[in-house]
């Protein structure tokens, strides 16, 4: 018999419902990096332990118990790597979300994660935007502490996160 392991990281589906949930948590459409990057740490918690973040940020993350890299049974590469890996799937998922008429094509082509009518509907008001037990506060967490600052755009984020991509 023949196992497999579901890596939600690198599952289209899974990483349209984490878009979907981050998307609709910010108090305005976030640049397309910034959401790509809270994707990726929404996907592995745990790996934000290795993020530079300010004292008022790391308490509200300490406040969210999340276990570190080392004490989880998952062995995790490191995070550029990992974030590479999932880059063709937040692509993919990014398009798929366009195709289907839940972002706006024009606000995606300018580096703009914006829902149309149909895609608020869904994600805000509909079922569609289900989350796992504990994901809600993390997504609270990345939308309005660890990657909320849309002004000081996403250099301050790569910094912190060491994550870079050009999307």
């Amino acid at each position: 018999m023949n196992a497999r392991l579901w890596y939600p990281q690198l599952d289209v589906y899974d990483c349209v419902r984490r878009l979907g949930a981050l998307v609709s948590a910010y108090a305005e459409p976030p640049g397309v990096e910034r959401l790509c990057i809270a994707d990726f740490y929404l996907a592995n918690p745990p790996l934000l332990h290795w993020c530079k973040m300010s004292r008022e940020v790391r308490r509200a993350f300490n406040a969210l118990g999340i276990p570190r890299p080392q004490s989880t049974f998952l062995h995790y590469p490191a995070p550029g790597l990992l974030f590479g890996k999932m880059e063709p799937v937040q692509k993919e998922a990014l398009r798929a979300m366009a195709g289907k008429g839940l972002l706006s094509m024009s606000e995606l082509q300018r580096g703009v994660a914006m829902f149309t009518l149909s895609g608020a509907e869904r994600f805000i008001t509909g079922t569609a935007a289900r989350l796992v037990v504990g994901e809600e506060q993390l997504v609270r967490f990345l939308s309005a502490e660890f990657a909320a600052n849309a002004e000081a755009g996403a250099l301050s984020l790569r910094r912190s996160s060491g994550l870079r991509r050009a999307v």
